[in-house]
This record gives structure tokens, C-alpha cells and sequence, in this order.
């Protein structure tokens, strides 16, 4: 009995740690998606009640951001979390949810654009904001195109790279690397996405001597041999700027 008992606590302990394990990283359910400008107003009304109805906490929670620059400004993205995919099974069959959206979000979508699951890669994450802080507003955003043949723990180790030397500098606030979860091939080529908070524009202005602080953690000379390799496994890259839509986010 003795033995049955102890095997039973060892069996709990066991599923425990797995249990932890399954739910040990922040991911979030994001689509894009555009609207006729010439409804704004009525959308921004209807989404920030569809909001804060069905989407001001736990999983569910939701804020909607404006593209302000890059290649698709004028977009904007829906982004709900974090959730995990054992989450995504748990979450409500909720009709008055999906009549609110067929009949007050659908009507003024102009076009839905890629849904993406992003999560955050494991140790490539700097957060010096306090606990109970405000999340950011603003964010510039780098997506990277990954070439075909590359390893992933080249990949991760020059993303490490950046990290560490980001650390040293001292500087962020929120910067975090996070990986599209469903494979995107070359069709729209957001593989990983690097994402930085601002709180102002000046902030761009500041000339942060990254590569200094490079060198000064992995010697003379590595920041060009960082770039080299650099190119060598990332085909594409660009920026984009982010905020966050207040209105339609029921803030």
C-alpha cells in the first residue's frame, strides 16, 4: 500500500511538471485585416463594444493596433492573449459573441489578412517594466524572412547575440523575438518577428553604438563577422510601427 501510495504522489508530481511545461510560453492569436475608411467611424464604435463585451480578460483578452508605418500602413491587427493551444480548445461556444461580429464587425471588413500564431522564443526576452506597469503604446517592429537552409540554433544563437548586447546597453524597456508558430514558407515571409516598445519618437534619434557594445562583449572585429553571418541566414527584413487603436481597444 505503501508502494501504491508513493508511486501515486511520484504519478501527481509527474503530471504537475508537465502540465507546467505545456503552459511555459507566452503566445498570442493574431490577424490583420482592413476596413472601408469611409465606416471608421461606425467600425471603431462597433469593435470597441464587441471588445469590451467579450474580450477584457483572461485569454480573450484583446487590443486592436494601427500599421502607421511600413509596407502595409492602413492595416490593423487584432491581437488576443496570451493564449495557449490548450486554451484555444477551452475557449467558449459563445453565440451572442458570433452574432455580434456577423452583424457589427463583419459588415465593415474590407479584406481579413493572415492570421498568425506568434510565440515568444525561449530566453530572447528583456523586460524592465514594473509589474503592474501599463503595457506600451508603441512599438517598432522588424520582421525577418529566415533563408531555406539555415540551423535554428544558428538562428537563436545570433538572435542571443543581439539580446545580451541589448542587456548591456541598458536601454529597453520591452524587446522580445517571437516566432511564427504555422510554417509561412515564402508567401509573406514574417518567419520571426523582432518587437521593441518606444515611448517616443526622439527615442530614434539616439545613437545607441550597438555594435560598440558588441565588440565589447564578444571581441574586435565580431560585429562584422555577426553581420556577415547575419546575411547569410536572414533574406529579407523591414520594419514596421505600431499603436495601439485606444478606441477600438476600449481603452
Amino acid at each position: 500500500m505503501k508502494i501504491i501510495f508513493t508511486l501515486l504522489i511520484a504519478l501527481f508530481f509527474i503530471s504537475s511538471v508537465i502540465a507546467e511545461e505545456v503552459k511555459s510560453y507566452t503566445q498570442f492569436d493574431t490577424f490583420r485585416f482592413t476596413i472601408d475608411n469611409k465606416s471608421a467611424k461606425k467600425f471603431t464604435t462597433n469593435m470597441r463594444n464587441h471588445i469590451k463585451k467579450y474580450h477584457v480578460k483572461g485569454v480573450l483578452k484583446t487590443k486592436i493596433y494601427n500599421i502607421i508605418y511600413g509596407p502595409n500602413t492602413n492595416e490593423f491587427i487584432w491581437v488576443m492573449g496570451p493564449i495557449s493551444y490548450a486554451e484555444f480548445d477551452s475557449r467558449p461556444d459563445d453565440k451572442k459573441h458570433d452574432d455580434d461580429w456577423v452583424d457589427n464587425i463583419n459588415p465593415y471588413i474590407t479584406s481579413y489578412k493572415q492570421s498568425e500564431i506568434w510565440r515568444n522564443m525561449d530566453g530572447l526576452l528583456i523586460n524592465n517594466m514594473a509589474k503592474n506597469a501599463d503595457s506600451p503604446e508603441k512599438y517598432i517592429t522588424r520582421y525577418l524572412t529566415v533563408n531555406s537552409d539555415q540551423d535554428n540554433e544558428v538562428i537563436k544563437y545570433l538572435l542571443k547575440q543581439v539580446k545580451d548586447t541589448l542587456d548591456k546597453m541598458g536601454k529597453e524597456k520591452y524587446w522580445a523575438i517571437y516566432d511564427n508558430q504555422l510554417i509561412q514558407g515564402n508567401l509573406n515571409g514574417r518567419h520571426l518577428m523582432g518587437i521593441s516598445a518606444m515611448d517616443s519618437w526622439a527615442e530614434l534619434d539616439e545613437d545607441l553604438e550597438f555594435a560598440k557594445h558588441f565588440e565589447d562583449l564578444y571581441g574586435k572585429g565580431s560585429y562584422k563577422t555577426f553581420g556577415a553571418l547575419y546575411d547569410k541566414v536572414f533574406k529579407n527584413q523591414w520594419n514596421e510601427v505600431i499603436e495601439v487603436n485606444k478606441e477600438m481597444s476600449g481603452m
